[in-house]
């Protein structure tokens, strides 16, 4: 279960990050269907995100279960690798 709510949650991340810089590009730009397709993204991958990431952290602070440790880790390290691409694919323009 850890391991399939890590890759989740690692996934989840990247597609979070991607979706909220096509939200705010589509804001920027005024553009209406792209701002509500990347908008509902962004909700459904912070939802599972974000509800995963709770009960782990519960796990681990009410129940001191650190096999739940690294969904977290896969939650910071999905969420750094996706504000990196996202800002490398801004440099390059």
């Amino acid at each position: 279960m850890v391991i399939k709510y890590s890759i989740i949650i690692f996934i989840t991340q990247l597609i979070f990050i991607g979706a909220r810089t096509w939200n705010v590009r589509a804001i920027a730009e005024k553009n209406i269907t792209q701002l509500m397709i990347s908008g509902s993204i962004v909700h459904l991958a912070w939802l599972v995100s974000i509800t995963l990431g709770v009960v782990s952290m519960k796990e681990i602070m009410l129940n001191f279960k650190l096999e739940y440790l690294p969904i977290i880790i896969c939650s910071l390290t999905g969420g750094l690798i996706g504000s990196y691409i996202g800002l490398k694919a801004k440099m390059k323009k």
